[in-house]
């Protein structure tokens, strides 16, 4: 039997359009999915390598594990913390953390074989790429003979935060005829001015 010619044929709507929204929302879904693991896996692998420092014969590793003594939870915050290196080779000989009473100050010191000079041009170089102001250098009375790098950066926690080097003089052993420089690095909030 054929339709009769006065009335409309029935029709049924198409699906095509959600069809194509469909297709459209899984292709980004893939596409962010893909960009976001490409992401992750860069990060994981561009972990901070040890680096030579212009104008020394030093290279630069993070300090993080060797500061560990003087970390509380959450302080020092990550951004500073990952923002302070010593030369490869460095060794910690001692470590004070903060008192917890007043804002945080911590020391650490460290030894590492280099000159006076060496590990002062170091910090010189190093803070102030890695965000810190630039730093301020002057001989200090104690240890005599020791020359102190400060300097000062913003950190993500909203406070300033100050780092100071002491670096003591190079002395040298006739048994191992290799130069040995302690160092103290201490890490400190800015009080706030009252």
């Amino acid at each position: 039997m054929s339709p009769s010619p006065g009335r409309p044929r029935a029709t049924t709507p198409s699906v095509r359009p959600a069809l194509v929204v469909v297709g459209i929302a899984a292709a980004l879904l893939l596409l962010f999915g893909i960009g976001a693991a490409v992401q992750g896996s860069s990060r994981s692998t561009s972990a901070p390598h040890p680096r030579h420092v212009a104008g020394t014969a030093l290279v630069a590793e993070p300090a993080a594990a060797l500061l560990r003594p003087i970390e509380t939870p959450g302080t020092p915050p990550t951004d500073v913390l990952t923002a302070v290196v010593v030369p490869t080779g460095t060794t910690r000989t001692a470590a004070t953390p903060s008192s917890g009473t007043t804002q945080f100050s911590a020391t650490a010191d460290f030894e590492v074989s280099a000159s006076q000079a060496s590990v002062v041009g170091f910090y010189r170089a190093e803070l102030k790429a890695r965000g810190w102001s630039s730093p301020d250098v002057s001989t200090t009375q104690a240890p005599k003979g020791a020359i102190e790098v400060l300097a000062q950066r913003a950190s993500t926690d909203g406070w300033y935060w100050e780092i100071g080097v002491v670096v003591s003089p190079t002395t040298f052993s006739a048994a191992t005829t290799r130069d040995r420089t302690r160092f103290t690095l201490e890490l400190f909030e800015v009080p706030d001015p009252e």
